[in-house]
């Protein structure tokens, strides 16, 4: 009998929780409902400043009076404050210079940039002034050389033809005279690739400092690639005029590698082998130095890299 008893009355108490529950569920739909007139605050961030530029004041404030529903007073209430902001963008607002750094533009823009953000109608939207204010400067200003950055993995014989260039291979950097006098080159983010036998041509974005700003986000990298053999030739050792002498050897071998394609056009006139004679009184040995070399070939080695001598009287 006393557990019938405990059972009605938890199921009383549990009615009359639910009821309750619904009944302040519908109050507060009545309530959410009822249109409201309030005035709040919304952070102002431009965005779109053109890269010569600089806003000095991106950290304007203006209070709107809205006349709107509770529902839609929501997507205030429940976001952050640093989230309750309003993007002003510089390339779609009509604004004008009014003074030496300040530009002027209709306070219609940000009052439809609330009716977005809250999902009402512009109408129901005051602001204090008809007219916004802020400052901008223009940012020093010089031209740099962009500089690729490559990291390729190459299949057997195959390697870089020449230095990896960019399209356009020079920019416009703007910030302040400080940051942009040290600056002298820009980089890019890094191209990587496998596997590689032939030329790459890829999109890649400039790594720029954050104080910087440049019309340019993103170039062209071009890469040349060839595949590469080792090659021999034999040359005469060159000694200086001022002194007679024989040398043991006289010539001398030297080890290069050279794309295929300029394979044909390399050949013992393209390179110069001299004797060093600066220790001639003092070593048995004299160092032999290649002292020219074409630029499209790699020296992996001379033999000999010394050789004996006799002067002549």
């Amino acid at each position: 009998m006393a557990k019938e008893e405990h059972k009605q009355r938890v199921s009383s108490i549990s009615g009359m929780l639910v009821f309750m529950l619904v009944a302040a569920l519908l109050w507060l739909i009545i309530k959410l409902s009822d249109t409201y007139t309030v005035t709040v605050p919304f952070a102002i961030h431009y965005v779109d400043i053109p890269a010569s530029q600089i806003v000095s004041d991106n950290d304007q404030e203006v209070s709107a009076t809205v006349t709107t529903s509770g529902f839609k007073l929501l997507n205030y209430y429940f976001r952050k404050k640093e989230q309750r902001k309003i993007d002003i963008s510089l390339k779609e607002v009509k604004y004008k210079i009014t003074e030496d750094y300040v530009f002027s533009y209709s306070s219609r823009a940000i009052i439809e940039q609330i009716a977005v953000f809250l999902a009402s109608n512009s109408n129901d939207i005051q602001l204090t002034d008809d007219t916004q204010y802020f400052r901008m400067s223009r940012l020093a200003s010089k031209k740099v050389k962009i500089v690729p950055e490559t990291s390729f993995l190459f299949e057997r014989q195959y390697n870089y033809y020449g230095e990896p260039t960019s399209t356009p291979d020079s920019i416009i950097i703007y910030g302040t005279v400080d940051d942009v006098n040290r600056t002298k080159f820009i980089k890019t983010e890094t191209v990587t690739r496998k596997n590689v036998n032939q030329n790459i041509v890829a999109k890649a974005k400039i790594d720029l400092d954050e104080m910087l700003k440049t019309d340019i986000t993103e170039v062209e990298v071009s890469v040349n690639v060839e595949k590469y053999t080792e090659s021999e030739v034999v040359i005469p050792i060159t000694v200086p005029g001022n002194v007679k002498m024989h040398l043991y050897p006289d010539k001398v071998s030297v080890r290069y590698i050279v794309a295929m394609k300029d394979y044909p056009i390399i050949n013992s006139m393209s390179f110069k082998a001299i004797v060093d004679t600066t220790d001639i009184f003092f070593n048995d040995m004299l160092p032999v130095e290649l002292v020219l070399s074409p630029n499209n070939t790699q020296i992996i080695g001379i033999d000999p890299k010394e050789v004996e001598y006799i002067i002549v009287k």
